[in-house]
């Protein structure tokens, strides 16, 4: 029971890391649908303002991903290992980095509002070059850490499938053991019963004599 409740919970760490990524993928096509209706030139500073806003978003959706992962790893009580800790420390890594980023675009919309309108289609183009570079490098980064705890769930059902299959050998070879001491005190009581008869019959011949 204890093994069936574990497997559930692997299960079910399973199934929100998959919608943890799904979540990522679905933003990162909505940002590629806006980017589609592109920015007029008048309208250049407002369309740097959203993206650089849109941006912040991603990151905080991505910083709110690996809360979720960190605050996972601590409800697992089980035993401590250098590879769940490497794991875990990972998450906290790529965490602070992805913080240290989104501090960054704050400090990146700030600028903008001292910007003049015709500086901003220059800076669109430039800011743009640096966040896609910015933004393949993280994406490669948060692959590593959800695969990383993907590789970790699925060792732990692995071990959890093993752990199941010895408690159904130790079970069995406990019922087995169990008919065998069942079928061993039947014999006994047999004997036993055959011995008072014969006594019993020993006493009785023994009297009639």
């Amino acid at each position: 029971t204890k093994l069936k409740k574990e497997r559930q919970n692997l299960l079910k760490q399973q199934w929100e890391l998959e919608n943890l990524e799904e979540e990522r993928k679905q933003m990162e096509e909505q940002r590629k649908k806006k980017e589609l209706g592109r920015f007029l030139r008048h309208q250049c500073n407002a369309q740097l303002k959203r993206r650089a806003q849109q941006i912040q978003e991603e990151l905080e959706t991505d910083r709110q991903i690996l809360l979720a992962l960190l605050e996972k790893e601590d409800e697992d009580q089980r035993r401590q290992s250098a590879r769940r800790e490497k794991a875990v420390a990972d998450v906290a890594w790529m965490k602070r980095v992805i913080e240290e980023q989104l501090q960054l675009e704050k400090e990146r919309e700030a600028e903008l509002q001292i910007m003049f309108s015709e500086e901003a289609k220059k800076v669109w183009e430039k800011r743009e070059e640096q966040w896609e570079r910015e933004k393949a490098a993280r994406d490669r980064l948060m692959n590593e850490v959800l695969a990383g705890r993907q590789r970790q769930i699925q060792e732990k059902m692995e071990l959890n499938r093993r752990a199941q299959e010895e408690s159904i050998k130790y079970r069995e070879q406990l019922i087995k053991e169990l008919e065998e001491a069942k079928e061993l005190s039947r014999r006994e009581k047999e004997q036993e019963e055959e011995l008072k008869t014969a006594r019993r019959q020993e006493l009785e011949a023994q009297v009639l004599q």
